[in-house]
């Protein structure tokens, strides 16, 4: 059987799985920003384990987030989509660095 071919990824870099979701706060109306991160597996890795960040808002993780996606991506086109129930997932190329500043650690 052969490999299918790899697509190409940036060197030094880790394929990561971003879910973004909001999760509603005690207080009417308080919304609370939650990233969580894990290594992508081509099989969905039900036993990897992830990591969380929170932000105080959307602008801070809208500065978190957009320098971190492909040209021309902004995090603020899919807000209505992290707001809704399911989220919004991301398939994004990071380095070890990048992953840290999202909150993930090995």
């Amino acid at each position: 059987m052969t490999e299918p071919p790899r697509r190409s990824q940036p060197p030094g870099t880790r394929r990561y799985l971003v879910h973004l979701f909001c999760a509603l706060g005690e207080n009417l109306g308080e919304r609370h920003y939650v990233l969580r991160i894990r290594p992508w597996t081509p099989r969905g890795g039900s036993g990897t384990q992830s990591r969380e960040r929170f932000f105080e808002d959307e602008y801070e993780l809208i500065r978190a987030l957009n320098p971190l996606l492909p040209r021309g991506s902004d995090v603020r086109h899919v807000i209505n989509y992290i707001e809704g129930p399911e989220g919004f997932l991301y398939l994004l190329h990071l380095s070890s660095d990048q992953a840290a500043t999202l909150g993930w650690w090995d």
